[in-house]
């Protein structure tokens, strides 16, 4: 892999990251960045908590929640209106790890103004994660259709979908050991037993996620709609589409998930669809399944790639996971009932071919339109009106 493209992809992955900070100077490439950044309150009790502002949640010292370099992990919390009793449970995104080479190779802000090899997941929740929490996210936006929604955000630091189980002794290329902690699936249990000790009646649940979080929400929305029988389910995986055979491999021989005993059912080399339709059988019956995915999306198919040991030039492969993708699409609508789609060229470059990777936690959530149907407007009619339907059906009809 070229250096340039190696740099080339550091970089989408920390401006994905940084998109919601505001910046007073900044540049890539051997500048530093100065940032104007928001910082989480720590309220003594979630009681006590202010409206409308990210308020960091401890765990207990005997909960065993930690990120992948073992540091501290926690819960992101926004009280929405007092009145308003719905919920939006948000997993975050941040790359993935699946043996000792990737996971020698995590991102931070500090490494991407460094030449080297590619990087590929947080390993630890970043100082400015706050400061990136926009689109759907904001819950005192007007524009926002989930204005006065309580949001809870579980950060991901560590590289295994919010899914692993496993304490892994890795070496680097340069001999020296390391301990990689797949630590995904006690951390979520965690945060969602917080949940429902602190949310005991919500009437509608949106269970979201982008990217790696995308999959975190598919996994965990059985479990989260068994804690509120009563409630409204919608599920929403945002830029979640990576297609690979080594999946099952990958999940219970690296990660030690022990998958099918933990979820109840296997997965396959098209995850997200494996997961949405386990989904349809697990979840209420009136759940909702909903996905969007950009066209040609700049990140995810370089991923696949090297999930797959594939060398084939990228122009070549995002087509070829693009069609893919959309293939998934397909399928799914014609044997899921209530599963539904946006499917969006938005912001297509016209001079690397590529449309962004993610869309609901960043202002592409207010501006991207596809068909005359902005994004906002299909999850507003989802999820407060009952009204279902696809976007980009003549993408997933070629």
């Amino acid at each position: 892999m070229t250096k340039k493209k190696t740099m080339k992809r550091i970089n989408k992955i920390l401006l994905t990251a940084i998109s919601g900070i505001m910046l007073i100077l900044g540049f890539f490439a051997g500048y530093v960045y100065f940032f104007i950044l928001e910082k989480p309150a720590e309220p003594d009790k979630w009681a006590a908590a202010e409206r409308y502002v990210w308020n960091k949640i401890k765990f207990d010292q005997d909960a065993q929640v930690f990120s992948a370099d073992g540091s501290e992990y926690y819960l992101l919390a926004n009280k929405g209106a007092a009145a308003e009793n719905k919920l939006i449970i948000y997993f975050s995104g941040g790359g993935v790890a699946w043996d000792a080479m990737t996971a020698a190779h995590p991102i931070s802000l500090g490494n991407v103004m460094k030449n080297g090899k590619i990087k590929y997941y947080f390993p630890n929740i970043p100082f400015f994660k706050v400061s990136t929490l926009g689109g759907l996210l904001k819950n005192n936006n007007p524009d926002n259709p989930f204005k006065d929604w309580n949001i809870i955000y579980i950060p991901y630091s560590t590289g295994d979908l919010h899914i692993g189980n496993a304490s892994k002794e890795y070496t680097d290329a340069k001999g020296k050991p390391f301990t990689m902690r797949y630590n995904g699936q006690a951390n979520t249990r965690a945060a969602l037993e917080w949940i429902t000790n602190h949310f005991s009646a919500p009437e509608k649940i949106l269970i979201a996620g982008e990217s790696a979080g995308g999959f975190g929400a598919a996994f965990w929305a059985p479990e989260i709609a068994k804690s509120y029988p009563d409630a409204r389910i919608y599920q929403y995986s945002d830029g979640s589409y990576l297609n690979a055979d080594r999946w099952p491999d990958i999940i219970d021989n690296e990660w030690n998930a022990n998958f099918a005993a933990t979820f109840g059912y296997e997965v396959h080399g098209d995850l997200i669809s494996s997961i949405f339709t386990a989904n349809r059988k697990l979840l209420p019956d009136n759940a909702v399944l909903l996905q969007s995915n950009t066209l040609y999306d700049e990140l995810l198919f370089d991923f696949e790639k090297d999930l797959n040991g594939d060398v084939s030039d990228d122009g070549e492969y995002v087509h070829r996971w693009s069609a893919r993708m959309l293939q998934s699409a397909r399928e799914l609508t014609e044997v899921l009932p209530g599963y539904y789609y946006y499917i969006t060229d938005y912001g297509l470059n016209e001079k690397t071919g590529r449309t962004p990777h993610t869309l609901s936690p960043l202002n592409h959530f207010y501006n991207t339109e596809q068909d005359g149907v902005k994004l906002m407007k299909w999850l507003d009619d989802a999820v407060n009106k009952d009204e279902y339907y696809s976007v980009g059906r003549h993408f997933v009809a070629r």
